[in-house]
């Protein structure tokens, strides 16, 4: 399996505190069968992870992994909060963040907690032209998109994909976090399942969330959706 959001990175966010916890979270998501992980530490006005800085760390993870024989392969990426127009294109002109993976053809954003941006389907629409696929990250979890079911339709039929989390799957943000998600998923809207894991205790648990996928969509969608997210990671 791959993790597309993990915020497995040490001491850049509110993620993983040190390196211990990095590997002692990989150790989790190796055990879960997951053998792919793309970083992606918040990039905001809180936490400006800079892609430089995501590599660095990803290497020095890289090399403690590899020293401990834990046999993941990880990827950079960013979460980029759509903090206000202006903040995303200033950023993605000095290329700031951190694209997902090498192919670099997919990017995570993140809505804003406090409302919706209404500039984001001039920035979904500005990163497809320029060849760059928009995944928006757990929009189960944010109430306008449930109080408001044209929305995200409107958004996905611009060329948007969708990040539901495993964690809202099984309930862990709430029943209405956990019932809209399932509704993505029923629906067809539930582009890429991952994990949003900051620590060990909020952990990669990516297999519960893709049984749950299977069990409401199928083996064959859950093949198709696997296969989405392994071209993220391998172009």
């Amino acid at each position: 399996m791959i993790d597309i959001h993990c915020h497995i990175l040490h001491g850049v966010d509110d993620g993983a505190k040190d390196l211990a916890e990095s590997v002692a979270m990989a150790r989790i998501a190796y055990e879960d069968g997951v053998r792919d992980i793309i970083v992606t530490p918040h990039f905001n006005h809180g936490f400006l992870t800079m892609a430089d800085v995501v590599h660095r760390k990803l290497e020095e993870l890289e090399r403690e992994l590899d020293r401990q024989g834990v046999d993941i392969r990880l990827h950079p990426g960013t979460e980029v909060q759509l903090v206000s127009a202006a903040f995303f294109d200033e950023h993605r002109r000095n290329r700031s963040f951190a694209l997902l993976g090498r192919p670099g053809t997919h990017l995570l954003i993140e809505q804003r907690w406090s409302d919706y941006d209404p500039g984001t389907p001039e920035i979904v629409q500005r990163l497809l032209d320029a060849g760059v696929t928009p995944i928006l990250a757990h929009p189960e979890r944010h109430p306008f998109f449930r109080d408001d079911p044209e929305l995200l339709p409107q958004l996905i039929e611009l060329g948007l994909w969708t990040q539901v989390s495993a964690d809202s799957l099984v309930g862990n943000f709430g029943p209405d976090a956990q019932r809209y998600g399932r509704a993505l998923i029923a629906a067809g809207h539930a582009h890429t399942i991952a994990t949003d894991a900051h620590n060990v205790n909020r952990k990669p648990n990516l297999g519960a969330g893709m049984a749950i996928y299977e069990e409401m969509a199928g083996a064959a969608a859950r093949t198709e959706l696997e296969a989405r997210m392994r071209s993220i990671v391998a172009g």
